[in-house]
């Protein structure tokens, strides 16, 4: 008589220490998957930052390579042409000696913003280094389209910039090469648009970039 009036309390106790056990467990399954998600949101950083530039969140030369050796197999077996556009802005170290180089940083920003608003979503717009950026037109009809392309970029960075209180309006040095017009590999394409390039501002480039103070309340910006 006494196992049976010990047997319900007996059974309760058991089923409590299970249901803590499971709630034990449900912790830590709910643990482990936040620390999974963390543990892929770092990767899906880290690789994000292997790719792509810190400043301006534009592809690097690393992932430019690789989009670009695609680019040149794929019209290689479809007999197309791919262009790269080579600029720098021309005047970039006065700026920096005059407002810094955060507002410096801050240009190269805007320049990258812009740049990329004004590209197909087949192209590639690149932070080549320092103030070069480098522009991947894969399956362009030829010179003529990549000269188009090249238009539509200086007249989408050419209005000015707001940076702390200061307009800045600046011009660019362009360089482009097609392949296989000009060269037959990555290497040779790249050297090419930035001897391109260099040709053009050591000629004078464009108009010396103008710094121009405005209203000191102004806000601090970059369009």
């Amino acid at each position: 008589m006494t196992e049976r009036v010990h047997a319900p309390a007996a059974s309760a106790q058991h089923s409590t220490a299970v249901q803590k056990e499971l709630d034990a467990l449900a912790e830590a399954n709910s643990y482990l998957r936040r620390q999974l998600m963390e543990v892929e949101r770092m990767a899906a950083t880290a690789n994000h930052l292997a790719y792509h530039d810190a400043l301006t969140g534009l592809p690097n030369r690393r992932l430019l390579l690789d989009r670009l050796n695609q680019a040149i197999a794929q019209a290689s077996r479809q007999k197309k042409r791919v262009a790269l556009v080579f600029f720098d802005v021309d005047g970039f170290k006065v700026i920096n000696d005059k407002l810094g180089h955060t507002n410096g940083d801050k240009l190269l920003q805007g320049v990258a913003q812009r740049l990329s608003s004004c590209l197909r979503a087949a192209d590639t717009a690149c932070r080549y280094g320092g103030d070069e950026f480098i522009v991947l037109l894969p399956e362009v009809e030829g010179e003529r389209s990549a000269a188009v392309v090249e238009q539509k970029i200086r007249a989408r960075l050419a209005a000015p910039y707001l940076v702390d209180g200061t307009m800045i309006t600046v011009t660019l040095s362009i360089g482009t090469a097609v392949y296989p017009v000009d060269a037959r590999d990555h290497h040779e394409l790249i050297r090419l648009a930035d001897a391109a390039m260099y040709s053009v501002k050591t000629n004078g480039g464009g108009a010396p970039s103008v710094v121009v103070p405005t209203d000191t309340t102004a806000r601090m910006a970059v369009d």
